[in-house]
């Protein structure tokens, strides 16, 4: 069995993640900044670890004592956060802006750079869990969107860079999840199980870009009737 680090493990999308990763038989390592919740994971066996992505020497720490422990097969970056909010409204700043770019595509990128093997030739993917506004924004998320492109971006770049050997990336297209992030808003959400189903699917798959749910038609609609994609998005 492989051996997975799932960020975002506390709650939702990332927690479901690490469960069901857990029960087919994986060797899971948890990272959330919710100690109570993730203590909760290791009654399932799972490894945790509690600390804010953002701290760039914890990250650093981290990968270092996940290498000694021995191969690393993949990294599931699932962690991030969301303002909803217009980028002109009066209460959102500096700091906000800064800790999202921070948490959803900074932070990724350089864990993905500390966990990558470092034997050549083995085996590793990094699955970034994405967004259908990665493609369309959304008039009230204008930083996440725009971070939700760059690891998108990301994905396709480690791809272009890693032709032939073992090393790929996963770009997922998720839909809007029933998840704390999402809460009080949206309708036809598809549950945090679903979207991890999918997720932990992809692992297995050579696909490189996984759209999931209602992002499959998102997905025809992009070539066909672009307008009408770009305004199904902005009202969600």
């Amino acid at each position: 069995m492989a051996r997975y680090v799932v960020t975002g493990a506390s709650s939702g999308i990332g927690r479901e993640i690490a469960l069901q990763l857990a029960r087919g038989g994986h060797d899971v390592v948890a990272l959330g900044r919710d100690i109570i919740r993730l203590d909760e994971l290791i009654l399932q066996g799972i490894a945790v670890h509690a600390f804010d992505l953002c701290d760039r020497a914890a990250l650093e720490a981290f990968a270092m004592e996940m290498k000694e422990q021995g191969p690393i097969d993949g990294l599931i970056n699932n962690a991030a956060i969301q303002h909803n909010v217009r980028f002109d409204d009066p209460g959102y700043g500096i700091d906000q802006i800064a800790a999202e770019v921070e948490a959803n595509l900074v932070a990724p990128l350089i864990l993905s750079r500390l966990l990558l093997p470092d034997v050549p030739g083995r085996a590793f993917v990094i699955v970034n869990v994405g967004s259908a506004l990665a493609s369309y924004p959304k008039r009230t998320s204008a930083i996440y969107s725009a971070t939700k492109a760059g690891l998108r971006m990301f994905s396709d770049a480690i791809n272009a860079q890693s032709a032939g050997s073992s090393v790929r990336a996963v770009d997922i297209v998720l839909p809007l999840v029933d998840a704390p992030m999402s809460a009080g808003r949206g309708r036809g959400k598809i549950s945090a199980a679903a979207a991890a189903a999918a997720i932990v699917g992809s692992l297995a798959s050579r696909q490189t870009r996984v759209h999931v749910g209602k992002t499959k038609l998102l997905r025809l609609l992009q070539f066909i009737a672009p307008p009408v994609a770009a305004a199904i998005i902005r009202k969600l």
